[in-house]
């Protein structure tokens, strides 16, 4: 479980973020949504400690990361799987070094345990044969599937992805939807999805978190979601053509 309490932050004296409190509950997918330059992707770096806040306190389990130090949080990392917008593969590397990365910093495996890990990993993301390939040579799709795998090769307690599906293709972004609701039951994981693909909020969010302005303004699950009575949210979902097909799809699988 992740907790954050009275999260504040500014940027050159603009808040951003304003006395957020919210729990991010482990096995379950938890969305933060909300309009570009709401603050959602502020929230997301802040709880990884990309952005340091300026007060309040955000806790893995029962641990206050706000106070920690550079080693501190080295242990923290360990437990962490990350996976960034652009996918954030290296392109001087093959797809097999990209997902054994992480294990070369944080694991003292042997480089067979490692590869081993690593296959084990691309195949769970539906990935064969691709390993010797670098990231040039294989779809977006497939890059963001390399991003996953590489997130779970440390097999981490948290996992957190910046707009997965952003740049993809509406059925590659249900592929990719499904991927992470299965990792995150099949490992209990702490799933944080910073996204305003609607797809994902009818499709896997199990927790939503609204950001309005810098402020948590509503939260819920998909299901409670249709029935918000929140101007600000019903506007962000529904006003859009694709969110409301998105709607409309939820509502005749329900």
């Amino acid at each position: 479980m992740i907790r954050v309490e009275g999260i504040c932050k500014s940027f050159e004296h603009k808040q951003v973020l304003t006395d957020i409190d919210a729990v991010f509950e482990p096995g379950k997918v938890n969305l933060i949504i909300g309009k570009s330059g709401s603050g959602k992707t502020v929230l997301l770096k802040s709880i990884i400690g990309l952005h340091t806040v300026d007060s309040g306190h955000i806790y893995y389990d029962d641990r206050d990361v706000t106070g920690m130090d550079k080693r501190q949080m080295k242990d923290i990392r360990k437990e962490l799987g990350v996976v960034f917008q652009g996918g954030a593969l290296f392109d001087s590397l093959t797809v097999l070094e990209n997902v054994i990365f992480p294990l070369n910093l944080f694991s003292s495996m042997s480089e067979k345990e490692k590869v081993e890990r690593a296959l084990f990993c691309l195949n769970r993301v539906n990935l064969n044969n691709v390993e010797s390939l670098s990231p040039a040579e294989i779809s977006g799709g497939m890059k963001k599937r390399v991003a996953i795998a590489r997130a779970i090769v440390l097999q981490p307690k948290y996992l957190f992805c910046d707009e997965p599906n952003s740049g993809l293709d509406p059925l590659t972004s249900l592929v990719i939807d499904n991927l992470l609701s299965e990792l995150t039951h099949e490992y209990n994981m702490t799933t944080i999805i910073n996204t305003h693909d609607m797809n994902s909020v009818f499709e896997i969010g199990e927790k939503i978190i609204f950001i309005h302005e810098g402020r948590k303004e509503w939260e819920g699950s998909n299901v409670d979601v249709m029935h918000s009575d929140n101007a600000a949210l019903n506007e962000f979902l529904f006003t859009s053509k694709l969110n409301r097909m998105a709607r409309e799809r939820f509502n005749k699988r329900s």
